[in-house]
């Protein structure tokens, strides 16, 4: 096994349990961003106001509750939904890189124990592809975001300039994850 993917998949780990931390979400995706924190998702576009939906619909745009029908406050439900849920997914995956992490430490620490280094790259990429998967959840998550915020864009001209999540960033997810998966059947 290489000592090179051993670290990358360490580092990974690292960095993806430090997400399952409480500490918020932050979605980026073209010219913003959206964090979620303390129930709140805060969306920030550079040259607008910061805005905010909360779980029960509501828009907000520089403080001010922006007024809204029935129907385009059920479209920002579901917009918070998916975001909540891509934070769930974030977490989902950080426990799951965490798990990475101690079968990586597991495997080499008996491996080199038991002269049986053959096994280590082996344990590792099985539980690597536990994590892949999780992260393949964020992608799909990404994908049902956009599509709730063009919903919410089309129906609240307020919101439009909002929108910066666009297929090219759920694309550049999506890649991520097949090359992940392709370094794994490489090694």
């Amino acid at each position: 096994m290489k000592l090179r993917t051993l670290t990358c998949a360490t580092l990974l780990c690292i960095l993806l349990t430090a997400c399952a931390r409480d500490s918020g979400t932050t979605i980026a995706g073209g010219h913003g961003s959206i964090q979620l924190r303390d129930g709140v998702a805060a969306i920030q576009v550079a040259g607008q106001p910061d805005a905010s939906v909360t779980g029960d619909g509501t828009l907000s745009i520089a403080g001010k509750p922006v007024p809204l029908t029935a129907d385009q406050r059920d479209l920002l439900k579901q917009y918070y939904v998916h975001v909540y849920k891509i934070r769930s997914e974030g977490i989902a995956t950080g426990k799951a890189g965490a798990a990475l992490a101690g079968q990586a430490m597991g495997s080499v620490m008996s491996g080199l124990a038991h002269g049986n280094t053959d096994q280590i790259g082996k344990d590792i990429q099985a539980e690597a592809s536990k994590v892949t998967a999780q992260a393949a959840a964020i992608c799909a998550g990404l994908e049902q975001l956009r599509a709730a915020q063009d919903a919410v864009a089309s129906q609240v001209a307020a919101f439009r300039p909002y929108a910066t999540l666009d297929e090219k960033g759920v694309a550049k997810c999506r890649q991520g994850i097949d090359k992940a998966n392709s370094s794994l059947a490489t090694h």
